[in-house]
């Protein structure tokens, strides 16, 4: 799907008369602590009255864990368990330099849902899918060479997880789900507001883990020798990543137009500038930032999303 699509459908958005209210959830590595700060304060204030949800990438186990009300654990698990070495392996740098091993990745999204995820804090599944609220989670399809959609309901919620954080070249391999290799969903799409086309939807909120027209994220030293070198050997995968870059400045672009000509329609949860850690990193404090970031700008603007979502 294309930017175009997207806008075709925030353009039915506006003249729908009826409908329900849509939540949309950038993904972004450790930048999503700002999606989990936002989150966070959604269930602190009341404001949880959504219809449909839909997550991108690191977005994806946060959205699921708020949809349950495990707003404890999404806190605990950003501000505890993310930036430790058995998450984020610096060490495997130099072997996954060298070779696409599975065995020796940087981000060990195995040890985060195995252990963290499974073990430390696990889901509560009949609460999760208690709440009405439609939740969708994307990951990129390799076979089809393109997005595949997942609710909570699917039976091994932790492997959609691991494919929705698969990050190509810091996860050395896919995740087999239902017998379709899966990976990280923002390869394809960083904002699939298209898959909401098929849905009453009238209002949506998308938060946002960048601001609104910044400049692309640049990758470090290390990111770029992770991704460059995995892409050389997929290089559809390349293709489609420039692709969405491309489609997510004009989508995003079109958002800011129509949520400042129609604010009961549309509403943008954005930074107000580049949140202060990198999408790898294990630096806690800055993480912390991004999710205080996050809590703050829901908080202040908390009038403003109630009376968006009465509306």
């Amino acid at each position: 799907m294309s930017a175009q699509d997207s806008c075709e459908f925030l353009s039915k958005c506006l003249s729908a008369e009826h409908g329900g209210t849509a939540l949309l959830l950038e993904g972004g590595g450790m930048r999503g602590g700002f999606v989990a700060g936002a989150l966070m304060a959604l269930y602190d204030t009341g404001l949880t009255g959504f219809d449909y949800s839909l997550a991108v990438s690191a977005s994806v186990p946060t959205m699921a864990y708020f949809k349950a009300g495990h707003r404890k654990e999404i806190e605990s698990i950003w501000r505890r368990e993310l930036t430790t070495p058995d998450i984020i392996q610096y060490r495997n740098y130099p072997a996954a330099s060298l070779a696409l091993s599975k065995d020796r990745p940087v981000l060990n999204i195995d040890h985060l849902v195995d252990v963290v995820f499974k073990e430390k804090y696990p889901l509560d599944l009949e609460k999760l899918q208690a709440n009405p609220m439609q939740a969708f989670f994307a990951v990129t399809n390799i076979h089809k060479r393109d997005m595949t959609f997942f609710t909570d309901t699917h039976p091994d919620i932790y492997s959609v997880f691991k494919a929705a954080m698969a990050v190509p070249g810091c996860y050395l391999g896919s995740v087999c789900i239902d017998g379709q290799e899966c990976v990280d969903g923002g390869l394809i799409d960083f904002l699939p507001i298209h898959y909401f086309a098929d849905y009453p939807v009238q209002r949506l909120v998308i938060v946002l883990t960048r601001p609104i027209n910044a400049p692309h994220y640049l990758p470090g030293f290390l990111e770029k020798g992770l991704f460059y070198r995995f892409f050389s050997k997929n290089e559809w995968m390349y293709e489609k990543l420039q692709v969405a870059e491309a489609d997510y400045d004009r989508t995003v672009t079109f958002l800011q137009s129509i949520s400042e000509q129609a604010p009961h329609k549309i509403m943008v949860i954005a930074p107000e500038k580049r949140l202060p850690t990198r999408f790898i990193s294990r630096n806690q404090k800055r993480v912390n930032q991004s999710i205080d970031l996050g809590y703050i700008k829901v908080s202040d603007q908390q009038e403003t999303i109630r009376e968006f979502l009465q509306t």
